[in-house]
């Protein structure tokens, strides 16, 4: 291939990519990766044809790139080892029920959208408009968010940056004077060609729509120097028409699978986990338990080795402690497997992404009360799952598509109590934030499900002090544990008890009784 002998975008583009079949029944998935029928084998060797690697004649510029990484004292991919860390499944024959769409719809199968792209409305690309319908009102709530500072500094890299290098990024507009200097057709046939390229032959795009989006700020946000949209020369309109372009694309995907999650949504049902879950880990290509993969660099020896003492634990069961320069293996044998990853440094790159401080201080907290309330799960059981974030784990479209971090089942009575937990900082949401009230929202959501033996929950778990949010909010710390806000730092010891005391001594959910959220109450 004759490319990369020169810096520049392509070629910066190819880094990190490989090149994949379209897969079976054109799922777009590696094989490794798709769940085949039963009477269809798996073709052997095919995972080397699934990964080629691209090559260049004469690409002197991955070299100097490289260099450049090597002269910064950044890590260069040469050098990183994939360790793969296997896991131990504690799913057993429980039936614990969670909340998935349904496999088919109307006889059309919901993998890969295909319902959606069959059944629903087609959905055509229009700015928000939260006055005619108020779902979009996430749309700018959320809006997209274009950096353009690291394509600038590349452009640079022939010299150091200087001047305002470290200032704070100029957050900025397209105005309607840069508008008018567009080629919108041009971005209507890139935005087809991108489109096509996403199978998303069931939404429709309108040059009027694209023209209409430019005009209205409200869903976008753009991080790039003031000096680069000064209208001081014709040459900046070539990189105005591309900052629109990457816009569209990034709202456009968006807008999509904004769609998408409305149109699902009454389609969602329980079923029984099963091992095959996406909360779960992958397993291996040989269809071997699940794992995490680790990116290491090969120079780090020590941790290498620490990483294969830790497999040998695993495979052996031995669930002693184990901690080494900011890595941590957290155990808890009510978590659907062990162990959970706790890092707090960048040496390593773990997938799935390792827990952040509160995750695993919520983990070890819930672990806590458990072993130390054997009166209170006398005639109770606990299990708990890390639910990820989007595409995989359980996410709530009425909630502005919120994924909350951690899925607790609390068995008691015949009853599956399922709740969703979340621990985060909370000082940059208001009380009004879809997530907050979420403790509203799926008690509707219960209500629609309509399964008695069910009942559902969500508690946010702040690491933001509650003298803080008082001050913020105008409320006291009662009237924010009445909408299922916990406090991790200043109620360690009993914030867990009070959250499970709370679902257990709930009265039966009554139709009347449930509160509507604030989306509920903007339609009518």
């Amino acid at each position: 291939m004759n490319v990369g002998r020169g810096e520049g975008a392509q070629i910066i583009q190819l880094f990190g990519r490989g090149v994949r079949l379209k897969g079976y029944d054109l799922s777009l998935k590696r094989s490794g990766k798709t769940q085949l029928p039963e009477d269809v084998a798996r073709p052997k060797n095919i995972s080397v044809l699934e990964t080629l690697g691209i090559f260049g004649i004469h690409a002197d510029y991955m070299a100097q790139f490289r260099d450049f990484l090597e002269e910064e004292g950044l890590p260069t991919n040469d050098d990183r080892l994939e360790f793969l860390l296997p896991v131990i499944n504690n799913l057993g024959t429980q039936k614990l029920r969670m909340i998935r769409l349904k496999k088919t719809i109307n006889g059309v199968s919901t993998e890969f959208g295909n319902a959606f792209k069959k059944l629903a409305p087609v959905p055509t690309l229009a700015a928000p408009n939260p006055t005619r319908d108020p779902r979009t009102e996430s749309l700018q709530r959320t809006p997209v968010v274009l950096n353009w500072y690291p394509k600038i500094q590349a452009m640079r890299s022939g010299g150091l940056l200087g001047g305002d290098g470290d200032a704070a990024p100029n957050r900025t507009h397209l105005s309607n004077r840069h508008v008018a200097f567009l080629n919108l057709d041009q971005l209507y046939f890139e935005l087809e060609r991108f489109k096509a390229e996403r199978g998303w032959y069931n939404l429709n795009l309108t040059r009027d729509g694209i023209s209409g989006l430019l005009a209205d700020q409200s869903w976008y946000t753009v991080m790039i120097p003031a000096e680069e949209l000064a209208f001081d020369s014709f040459e900046k309109v070539q990189l105005w028409q591309e900052i629109a372009l990457a816009l569209l694309k990034k709202y456009t995907e968006r807008y999509y699978k904004f769609r998408k999650s409305e149109w699902e949504l009454p389609h969602l049902e329980y079923r029984d986990l099963e091992v095959d879950d996406p909360n779960f880990l992958s397993a291996n290509e040989a269809g071997e338990a699940g794992y995490y993969r680790i990116l290491i660099e090969r120079s780090q020896e020590e941790i290498v080795a620490k990483l294969e003492e830790l497999k040998t634990l695993i495979a052996k069961g031995d669930l002693k402690p184990w901690e080494f320069q900011g890595l941590k293996a957290v155990w808890f044998g009510r978590h659907l497997y062990e162990p959970l990853l706790y890092l707090d440094h960048k040496v390593l790159e773990i997938t799935p992404v390792a827990l952040n401080k509160g995750e695993r201080q919520f983990v070890e907290d819930l672990k806590a009360f458990h072993d130390g309330s054997k009166a209170f799960f006398a005639d109770k059981e606990l299990y708990l799952l890390r639910n990820f974030s989007k595409g995989r784990g359980v996410g709530f479209f009425e909630a502005g598509n919120f994924h909350p971090d951690f899925i607790v089942w609390l068995l008691v009575g015949g009853k599956q109590h399922v709740v969703f937990v979340d621990p985060k900082g909370i000082r940059n949401l208001g009380p009004t934030d879809p997530k907050i009230e979420f403790h509203e929202t799926i008690k509707e959501i219960e209500l629609r499900l309509g399964d008695a033996s069910v009942k559902l929950d969500s508690f946010i778990v702040s690491n933001t002090p509650s003298h803080l949010m008082r001050s913020l909010w105008g409320m006291d710390k009662s009237t924010m544990t009445a909408r299922h806000v916990l406090f991790q730092e200043e109620d360690k010891d009993t914030y867990v008890g009070a959250m499970l005391q709370a679902v257990v001594a709930q009265p039966p959910t009554a139709p009347t009784a449930v509160p509507r959220s604030k989306e509920a109450r903007n339609h009518g």
